[in-house]
């Protein structure tokens, strides 16, 4: 028996284990919500709150002292997630900069990466046809004239609509008018 408690001494010990383990749990809850994080295509957001620093274009510290982090393209091993890194590259009008500046520096470092991945992933591939109601970002990227900024469009299209009935239907994609139908049509397909 504790004599300040009045309590059984396993009592005690049981508690005092569980406040250890609850003000533990509390202290790494607050780290990971401090940092604010980008967003992540087919990644959680836990996921993405747990890779390392290192997996962001950007960085930048807000005036209460917390993280921002930009732009994730590199998975928890530091490998390029070329799905991500596309999508990150499509949506990047979208983030919140404290440093307009920054946002120069992301997209420089990301279409570094994306010329490599380019270079690396599309040298002597002559188009096959892709289905654009089931294709990837790293797929729509390799027709003519689309970059990622449309890839994520037509993406978030296909998302909103479910699916396309025919190819026409992708002129309905901000950004793709009849010039470009014209430069894709026969590298897609609908079924």
């Amino acid at each position: 028996m504790n004599i300040k408690t009045g309590l059984p001494l396993n009592a005690v010990v049981w508690i005092k284990k569980v406040l250890v383990t609850t003000g533990a749990f509390l202290f790494f809850m607050q780290i990971l919500c401090s940092i604010q994080t980008a967003r992540g295509q087919e990644w959680t957001e836990l996921s993405v709150r747990l890779l390392p620093d290192s997996s962001f274009a950007v960085i930048e510290t807000a005036k209460d002292g917390s993280k921002i982090r930009h732009c994730p393209y590199l998975d928890t091993n530091g490998k390029l997630d070329a799905q991500q890194l596309i999508y990150v590259l499509g949506t990047l009008s979208e983030e919140h900069w404290i440093d307009s500046k920054n946002r120069n520096v992301a997209d420089k470092i990301l279409q570094k990466q994306y010329n490599r991945y380019l270079k690396k992933n599309l040298q002597n591939e002559s188009p096959k046809p892709i289905n654009i109601n089931r294709a990837k970002l790293t797929e729509l990227v390799t027709l003519p004239h689309i970059g990622p900024s449309l890839a994520v469009k037509i993406l978030e299209y296909r998302k909103k609509h479910r699916r396309f009935d025919t190819i026409e239907e992708i002129k309905k994609v901000k950004g793709i008018g009849q010039g470009m139908f014209n430069a894709i049509r026969y590298y897609i397909e609908t079924y």
